[in-house]
């Protein structure tokens, strides 16, 4: 895709088919131009009568990246399903994957995207991980409940900050963001070893998102040492709703109340922010998730990682 028309009628289908994710044309490009193109990554539109009415990708996952191995996907719009162009579409991918020598497909979905489910299970892919999506109702929720936690902060030293109040304070602030978003990670639930992303991509993929806030974004300091963060993100498509990105304490310092008091923080912006929602997505066996039902966030449907492991003749 290269004009703004193409990425509008491609973002219209998946509006379509993610109804309560919504995308824009914005964030699309972004990621789109900033896309590390050291990693292979094709996508194309299906076309019926000159309207567009689905897509298809594959990709080398560099999120978690080993030879062999990539992801693939197919949306059709929910008008146009049933008609043969998602099995068009899955077998063009597969016959362009066969000249990179695939030993592994993955994939994902949520269940209550029956069609995706059956689609890939029906192709053989095997469900690695559940990640229920939860929801908290920001206007409802009760600060006093939890406000031991900022006194708790103050007798362990430990301050809460926006990154906007970080970018005051640490002219180094980027690399420490980077360094210890990637900490972090490593504790995070996957379903395989993640791959770092260079800092340049950093830069520019992340930290040049649209969606992007730094007042949303919230760090736990300890004598000058990061030692937790909790990011809340933004979207255009869904004003009055925020995501939660990585949310995250260092080993050293966890079993003290650093996670909730980040995330009361953060849920004290949400609150000013205007948000109705704040949404986020755990493993279903995380640590994470079991605090986020705490606050009071309702589960909602999942997310589903896949895997389509082939036979080598």
């Amino acid at each position: 895709m290269k004009t703004k028309e193409e990425y509008e009628a491609f973002v219209a289908i998946e509006n379509a088919i993610w109804v309560d994710y919504p995308s824009t044309v914005e964030e699309y490009m972004h990621y789109d131009s900033t896309r590390d193109p050291k990693y292979l990554f094709q996508r194309f539109v299906i076309e019926q009568d000159g309207k567009l009415v689905g897509s298809c990708m594959y990709c080398e996952p560099w999120w978690s990246m080993k030879p062999g191995k990539y992801y693939l996907n197919v949306n059709i719009h929910p008008d146009y399903r049933r008609r043969g162009y998602g099995s068009e579409a899955y077998d063009f991918i597969i016959k362009e994957l066969e000249k990179h020598n695939p030993s592994v497909f993955v994939s994902d979905t949520r269940e209550d995207q029956t069609d995706g489910v059956k689609f890939l299970t029906d192709r053989g892919f095997i469900q690695l991980m559940r990640e229920p999506t939860s929801q908290l109702d920001v206007l409802a929720f009760d600060q006093e409940k939890f406000s031991g936690y900022a006194e708790k902060m103050n007798k362990l030293g430990i301050k809460i900050i926006s990154l906007t109040e970080v970018q005051k304070i640490n002219p180094a602030w980027k690399r420490m963001f980077w360094d210890l978003e990637w900490e972090l990670l490593q504790d995070v639930p996957t379903t395989a070893p993640l791959t770092r992303q260079t800092f340049e991509n950093f830069e520019k993929r992340t930290l040049g998102s649209p969606g992007f806030y730094p007042d949303a974004q919230f760090f736990a300091i300890n004598k000058g040492k990061y030692v937790g963060m909790s990011a809340l993100w933004t979207s255009k498509a869904a004003p009055k709703k925020l995501f939660t990105g990585l949310t995250g304490v260092a080993r050293s310092y966890r079993c003290k109340g650093i996670a909730i008091a980040m995330k009361v923080k953060a849920i004290d912006f949400a609150q000013k922010y205007g948000a109705t929602i704040i949404e986020t997505d755990n493993e279903e066996n995380n640590p994470m998730y079991f605090l986020n039902r705490k606050l009071g966030f309702k589960s909602k449907s999942a997310w589903l990682q896949y895997e389509k492991k082939l036979k080598k003749v």
